[in-house]
């Protein structure tokens, strides 16, 4: 679970960072750049907590 809790803070502070007076060019990249994390580290702690792995080929 802490790693789901990490994920959350990731993205609360992706969320803040929409905020602020940056190019949109900027934010897209720090999106790109972190959301493949977050949702790795929430697939791996789904699994964790014992879900079933339905992005296996």
């Amino acid at each position: 679970m802490d790693e789901i809790a990490e994920a959350i803070d990731t993205l609360d502070n992706l969320i803040t960072a929409l905020s602020m007076p940056m190019p949109d060019s900027l934010h897209v990249r720090a999106l790109r750049e972190s959301l493949p994390n977050v949702r790795d580290t929430i697939k791996s702690g789904y699994l964790a907590a014992g879900g079933e792995n339905v992005w296996a080929n």
